[in-house]
């Protein structure tokens, strides 16, 4: 599913943002910042999920989107409704493999299991262009529901 269109800010009730080097040694660095805000906000929802959820989409654009001297900035935003929009953005405009192919990868295929491992986890994929230049990759996941009885 393409979303393409501007990454806005309606109906945002938190928001954070970070530009990180692109290379691999970020990927740990990401995962503990966003474990870090959303343990800030006290998210509803998996903060572990989204840990990996975040690392899946950094790794893709680092390893397609790698340009030298640019950044991956990585967005997190709370939507007044507790979802989770996580925005992956790089500077290459041309989508990754399998961004929007949801079947899992064949036994042989050397890639495609961390975009497949992202939608287990309960992550909606899109994507759209930026203004200028590159792309974005959006996650979107949902806080964990409340049992009833349960705080």
């Amino acid at each position: 599913m393409a979303e393409h269109g501007a990454c806005g800010s309606e109906g945002m009730a938190r928001e954070w943002s970070m530009g990180y080097v692109m290379a691999h040694r970020s990927v740990p660095l990401v995962r503990v910042h966003v474990r870090r805000q959303l343990a800030l906000w006290g998210w509803g929802g998996d903060a572990q999920d989204a840990a990996v959820v975040v690392s899946e989409l950094v790794t893709n654009a680092i390893q397609y989107g790698r340009r030298i001297g640019r950044r991956v900035w990585v967005r997190l935003a709370v939507r007044e409704d507790g979802s989770l929009v996580i925005d992956v953005s790089d500077p290459q405009a041309t989508l990754p493999p399998r961004v929007l192919d949801p079947s899992p990868p064949g036994p042989e295929d050397e890639r495609g299991r961390g975009l497949f491992l992202a939608r287990g986890l309960g992550a909606e994929l899109s994507w759209f262009p930026r203004e200028f230049v590159g792309k974005t990759v959006r996650a979107t996941l949902e806080p964990t529901p409340v049992e009833v009885g349960k705080p």
